[in-house]
């Protein structure tokens, strides 16, 4: 089973941990049982435990890697991003030190990336977008076009963002 609070600022985060998982251990050993907090509990299976996830807002919440509706709101988008590339390549390894425990590198591996790659696919929209704005095109435009996302037959596809949802990256730039 998963237990993902939901998102809060940093400080309050940290105390929610901290009371659930003292919860869980108290009444896992009620019933006898033990609450595993390990990136990866079982070798040969994809751990999918504790692991840290950023997000970067502002103080009155609004999300800095969502590329937003208005102009103002995708130049925003695109100037984080970039931002966000270039820190990445210039201080990955401090980063990644932020988002990744030792035992986090148990859990990643299989069909997840391996350990010391810091994933911050952007998906071919983006990637093209970057580009361009590099090039010394426009940065708004990015993210206006919704895209339906195709679930199942007989499902109701399901709106999303052009973002690519890469997840394992630490640092998840969409709204999906």
């Amino acid at each position: 089973h998963e237990f993902s609070p939901v998102f809060s600022l940093a400080a309050q985060s940290c105390d929610s941990n901290v009371l659930a998982m003292e919860v869980l251990t108290r009444v896992a050993h009620e019933h006898g049982m033990s609450a595993l907090f390990h990136e990866k509990p079982f070798a040969g299976l994809n751990g999918s435990g504790k692991h840290n996830n950023w997000g970067v807002n502002t103080d009155t919440g609004a999300n800095l890697f969502t590329a937003g509706k208005t102009p103002a709101e995708q130049r925003r988008f695109v100037a984080m991003v970039a931002a966000l590339l270039r820190a990445v390549k210039c201080h990955g390894d401090l980063m990644r030190i932020g988002v990744s425990s030792a035992g986090n590198d148990h859990r990643l591996g299989a069909q997840e990336a391996p350990p010391p790659i810091f994933t911050l696919s952007v998906g071919e929209q983006l990637e093209a977008h970057l580009r361009a704005a590099a090039a010394g095109g426009p940065l708004d435009g990015y993210g206006s076009e919704p895209r339906a996302l195709s679930v199942a037959a007989g499902v109701q596809p399901i709106d999303t963002s052009l973002e690519d949802r890469n997840r394992t990256a630490p640092f998840p730039w969409c709204t999906n």
